[in-house]
């Protein structure tokens, strides 16, 4: 959902629709941390919202090539 979220303050016409339909059987939940990474020094080269804007721009390419399946 957060994520949804991120592409919609992007886009703003992307819409968000939940559905309680079924339960996911995997009820197991991860914290996921990136603190041990960046005290190595590392930092990531892009930002969440520039790959979205990337993946974004990906798809409007491959439209306008008309290409079906994608």
């Amino acid at each position: 959902i957060e994520l949804c979220e991120k592409i919609k303050d992007i886009f703003p016409g992307f819409i968000v629709i939940e559905a309680d339909i079924g339960e996911d059987p995997d009820k197991r939940d991860y914290l996921v941390s990136n603190d041990k990474l960046e005290a190595t020094g590392w930092s990531p080269d892009y930002t969440l919202d520039m790959g979205i804007k990337e993946l974004a721009n990906y798809y409007k390419t491959f439209k306008a090539m008309n290409y079906g399946n994608v």
